[in-house]
């Protein structure tokens, strides 16, 4: 499945798949898409998963597709950058968007990064219960 052809259409995503087969790598680059194709901010997207490991590793890859993208960018090296994402930023580019206005975008995105919500189900839980009490 080509991950550039998944539609952004503000409606919940769910990704389940075995092991290995690439579900961290599909959440980073739609994040990455939303952001620069969709300008979704930091603190409107929430990614759950099960583990503390799992999302602290879902952040290091978020994080690590947005500086690869912006590295491409400024140098065209391309040994730190996927077909994926290769082939997105081609088809991207051509929709009048200038690369010094992506990595612009890029920037903010990593300025506030602190803000991405990516929680496990129960630290989520836990915190709707901590936040609405009284209710």
């Amino acid at each position: 499945m080509d991950i550039n052809q998944i539609t952004l259409d503000n409606k919940f995503k769910l990704i389940e798949a075995s092991a290995g087969t690439g579900k961290s790598f599909t959440l980073a680059h739609i994040v990455l898409r939303n952001v620069l194709e969709k300008k979704v901010k930091p603190d409107e997207i929430l990614l759950l998963s099960f583990t503390k490991n799992t999302c602290s590793e879902l952040r290091d890859k978020i994080l690590k597709r947005f500086q690869n993208l912006k590295l491409y960018l400024q140098s065209h090296n391309e040994s730190n950058i996927d077909n994926t994402l290769k082939n997105w930023y081609l088809n991207f580019k051509d929709k009048d968007k200038s690369k010094e206005k992506i990595i612009s975008e890029i920037d903010n995105f990593i300025n506030q990064f602190y803000k991405l919500k990516v929680t496990t189900f129960h630290a989520f839980c836990n915190n709707i219960i901590d936040e609405y009490s009284i209710e």
